[in-house]
């Protein structure tokens, strides 16, 4: 666990912003700090749990491991949207990457499933044979093995769907991905520099951890408001996320699909 100064891009993409806000900018950030600022009458940190868990291969809620997790003093919903209402142009239209990326989920959906099907069978097969001695039977071992067989020619088969998918993919994406790229940069131009300024005038910086085997993380938070932060890969899909920014309301904080939203990663 760590409290530190953090630069937060809203996306998390490639580019750092250093513009100077404008006046109606700063109005706006000293508005949210006042808004965000809400400090409870104890000065005593607070130690608050956060468990990560996403659907699996198997859409079964499992312990997400490596997620890192950001408490801010601060909602960067509100701000995006602030920034996102003063646009100078409307968000490009999406439903060509949509339709991209639904068409793309299926051969990826298709590879990983047999995939994972082959590593079971695998695993199978490796028990059997350290408990050949103790009940299994060469019969066992060899239609074990021909099972194997046949998926590994499933997975090969996928694979190479999937090599094909992801070519045309990426040939037809990158306009509409680029023009949604350069949206961004333009809209969120100052959002470094508005986060600095709250996190300043309530003298709270960012603070961090990242989730363990059993998904947990765990903080030490001073007194006021914080939101929990954070982003996941949805492992059905290579082009969607698990994304949450939650209002800490108890030391507990369960980050699952059922708090968090899915959505596609332009």
């Amino acid at each position: 666990m760590a409290r530190v100064p953090l630069k937060l891009s809203p996306y998390a993409s490639a580019f750092t912003v250093s513009t100077p806000m404008s006046l109606l900018t700063l109005r706006s950030a000293v508005a949210l700090c006042l808004a965000a600022a809400g400090l409870c009458g104890c000065h005593t940190d607070r130690d608050v749990a956060v468990r990560v868990s996403i659907p699996d291969a198997e859409s079964q809620e499992t312990p997400a491991a490596g997620v890192g997790i950001i408490a801010l003093p601060y909602d960067r919903d509100s701000i995006l949207a602030s920034l996102e209402a003063r646009a100078r142009t409307p968000r490009p239209q999406t439903a060509t990457l949509d339709t991209l990326f639904a068409q793309f989920r299926g051969p990826f959906t298709r590879y990983t499933n047999v995939s994972y099907r082959a590593s079971q069978l695998r695993d199978s097969l490796d028990r059997l044979r350290h408990g050949l001695h103790s009940g299994s039977s060469p019969a066992q071992l060899k239609q074990l093995a021909d099972s194997i067989r046949l998926l590994e020619r499933q997975v090969n088969h996928a694979r190479s769907e999937l090599d094909r998918a992801r070519a045309e993919f990426v040939s037809r994406s990158e306009g509409p991905r680029s023009a949604v790229r350069r949206w961004e940069d333009s809209t969120y131009r100052g959002y470094d520099s508005i986060v600095e300024n709250l996190a300043r005038a309530q003298g709270r910086d960012a603070v961090t951890d990242t989730t363990g085997s059993t998904g947990w993380a765990h903080l030490t938070l001073p007194a006021g408001r914080w939101w929990i932060y954070a982003r996941a890969w949805d492992t059905s899909d290579p082009n969607a996320e698990w994304y949450w920014n939650l209002l800490i309301q108890e030391d507990t904080v369960l980050l699952s699909s059922r708090t968090g939203k899915r959505r596609p990663r332009y």
